[in-house]
């Protein structure tokens, strides 16, 4: 069952409370140091009791490891139910699979005329955050209709730059959002890869993208920008459609 497969935290404070759920996207850098920060920030919040779920659009689902895909599917044993959360442990983070399941979203949203973003509320309502983690190809299409930039991790070191701008640029060009850069260096002074990045988008593209350098040897750093996280994510609602009516209880 899908549900087995994940891994959740104490969200008892989250429960029964009438908040928005809200969503998080994020283009992975492809450094440890920005993935192993992420993943310190969801678990900052499920220890403050918001539960977050990660749909994980760099991993393909199947029938070992489920994901969106069967959320999505209606006879699936898991379609059109929302996932419950769990009381494992406030450190441990349930990640669903999820490249085929988001490519069924966006095409779901076509079809209705609805944000893809809202689409989710419905299988992943009882969590405050849904972080969504997939490259620009994955994600734009996804993110039709949004008002809130992704994070963009900028590896600080590396030869990454140009791929950080081509994920910029595809973003920007496909959805109208322009990224906030993102780099973790425990060094003082501004990453040389953040630089460039910004430098590569006023020329090029016209814009100047928001950054954050963190230090993530800092914990009191990354507990203001889990919180941070939350609070500027979309915040999505049910699609007011009448198929999502009909599948709403």
């Amino acid at each position: 069952m899908l549900e087995s497969r994940v891994h959740q935290g104490d969200g008892l404070q989250w429960q029964g409370q009438p908040s928005q759920l809200r969503v998080l996207s994020v283009l992975p850098g492809g450094d440890m140091a920005g993935t192993q920060a992420l993943w310190a920030a969801c678990a900052q919040l499920q220890h403050q009791g918001y539960p977050v779920v990660v749909l994980d659009g760099t991993q393909k689902e199947s029938a070992e490891s489920p994901g969106l895909q069967d959320l999505l599917q209606p006879h699936s044993g898991t379609g059109y139910v929302a996932l419950p959360v769990g009381h494992e442990a406030s450190h441990s983070v349930a990640t669903l699979p999820a490249a085929r399941g988001l490519v069924q979203l966006a095409h779901r949203a076509r079809q209705q005329g609805v944000r893809a973003l809202d689409l989710l509320h419905r299988h992943l309502r009882n969590h405050a955050l849904v972080v969504i983690v997939a490259p620009e190809l994955l994600l734009s299409p996804v993110l039709q209709g949004a008002s809130r930039p992704p994070l963009l991790m900028v590896p600080a070191q590396g030869r990454n730059v140009l791929s950080s701008y081509r994920a910029l640029k595809h973003l920007l060009m496909h959805t109208g959002l322009t990224a906030k850069l993102v780099t973790m260096s425990p060094d003082a002074g501004i990453a040389h890869n953040l630089q460039m990045a910004v430098k590569c988008a006023m020329h090029h593209l016209h814009v100047e993208p928001l950054v954050m350098q963190l230090n993530p040897q800092h914990p009191r750093q990354l507990q203001r920008w889990s919180l941070q996280c939350l609070e500027q994510a979309e915040p999505v609602a049910p699609p007011q459609t009448a198929a999502h009516t009909e599948w709403s209880h």
